[in-house]
């Protein structure tokens, strides 16, 4: 098993971005603000709230898929 593959097991692992996106707004983040910006914007704004958007590309989860489930959360 490659890498990659122990990483997205340990993203599934952890619910993924399913489970990421819930936290998030749990965290007091408005997750409708959050679909309506750019990567850059959603970067700043995690950051600014103590989230290390690196650890999540470690696991193989980028920004644009985090604003990508956040919009489908927000359905």
């Amino acid at each position: 098993m490659g890498l990659g593959d122990m990483l997205g097991k340990a993203a599934s692992a952890f619910g993924g971005t399913d489970d990421i996106v819930s936290k998030i707004g749990e965290s007091g983040i408005d997750l409708s603000a959050l679909a309506n910006m750019d990567v850059d914007g959603v970067t700043s704004m995690l950051a600014e709230k103590g989230i290390d958007l690196s650890m999540l590309e470690g696991l193989g989860i980028s920004v644009e898929d985090l604003i990508a489930k956040v919009k489908e959360h927000l359905g």
